[in-house]
């Protein structure tokens, strides 16, 4: 059973394969909320937890596919103390850090040297076989190609002797702060004092119960979702819900879901500016009314070019 936790009226899912399931199994998307470790001062890519709508979460707590939950309140008085315990883990982590990256840096260091040591050797053959080409050339042994020889081979023996030799590196640069590495966690233990949360009863954490809005808006959505299709806020669009034929990831959305009650007056103004902003973004608004029987009355609007 997957755990939703709930606070406030936000409900919250942290494992990431619950966040999976939740999309591929249920047709359950939600929201990614949280700030990502190594980008915390942006807002294009998120990650967990995962922030569902309440519609979302009732849906999911009534097919009995996921537990809601009443986290407890962090206590203000262990702030100090988890705080504490992070900075020693944290300087823990970056202490065995530091020496792995200096056993690297020393490792990488030797085979330097010894790539060092073959290329002077290499070298120091190939002055040799020089000089020794001159003497069979010039049998006479003039006074110029000997001073040439004892040169060069001052030369190789001086630039032998003055290569570094292996050994324990001096001075080297530690691990800058900004590079150590930190684990990103995909979970979250539930907590034991963490206690189920009935969607029906209206509470602190769950203020939705027996409000006429978070009602309308649930109907439609249920009959929207048994329908197949995938829903999300469409906040910024002057609706309810964007509905998807499919996954988000794959898909565009092809409405834009109002939900009005079946007595209530649309004006019409608000149902031009709708339509407009619909047709702009290639959409159509779709007017949603459930019945007193259950059923729920779709009806779709588009501007069309007068001719």
């Amino acid at each position: 059973m997957l755990v939703v936790e709930v606070a406030n009226g936000r409900s919250l899912v942290w494992g990431a394969e619950a966040v999976q399931a939740l999309r591929e199994r249920l047709g359950v998307g939600g929201r990614t909320v949280g700030a990502l470790p190594r980008g915390p001062r942006q807002n294009s890519r998120l990650g967990l937890p995962l922030l569902l709508m309440p519609e979302e979460a009732r849906l999911l707590a009534e097919i009995g596919a996921v537990t809601l939950v009443s986290a407890p309140r962090p206590n203000p008085g262990q702030h100090s103390l988890a705080l504490a315990s992070f900075k020693r883990k944290q300087e823990q982590d970056f202490q065995e850090q530091s020496a792995l990256v200096a056993e690297a840096r020393e490792t990488r260091r030797q085979e330097f040297l010894e790539k060092i040591a073959e290329g002077q050797a290499a070298k120091k053959q190939k002055l040799e076989a020089d000089s020794r080409t001159r003497e069979s050339q010039e049998a006479s042994g003039n006074q110029a190609v000997e001073e040439n020889e004892a040169n060069a081979r001052q030369a190789s023996e001086e630039a032998v002797s003055s290569s570094p030799q292996p050994g324990p590196s001096d001075g080297v640069a530690p691990l800058p702060r900004s590079a150590l590495l930190i684990q990103l966690a995909t979970a979250r233990p539930r907590p034991i004092k963490a206690r189920p949360l009935d969607w029906r009863v209206q509470s602190k954490d769950w203020p939705h119960a027996g409000r006429p809005a978070h009602e309308l808006r649930y109907s439609i959505y249920r009959d929207l979702w048994e329908r197949g299709f995938f829903l999300s806020a469409a906040g910024k669009f002057g609706g309810d819900f964007l509905v998807y034929p499919g996954d988000p990831l794959r898909f565009h959305a092809h409405y834009i879901a109002q939900c009005w009650a079946p007595g209530d007056p649309i004006p019409l103004q608000d149902l031009v500016s709708a339509g407009r902003l619909g047709t702009s973004v290639r959409k159509t608004l779709l007017l949603c009314s459930p019945q007193p029987d259950g059923k729920v009355v779709y009806t779709s609007l588009q501007w069309a070019s007068l001719q």
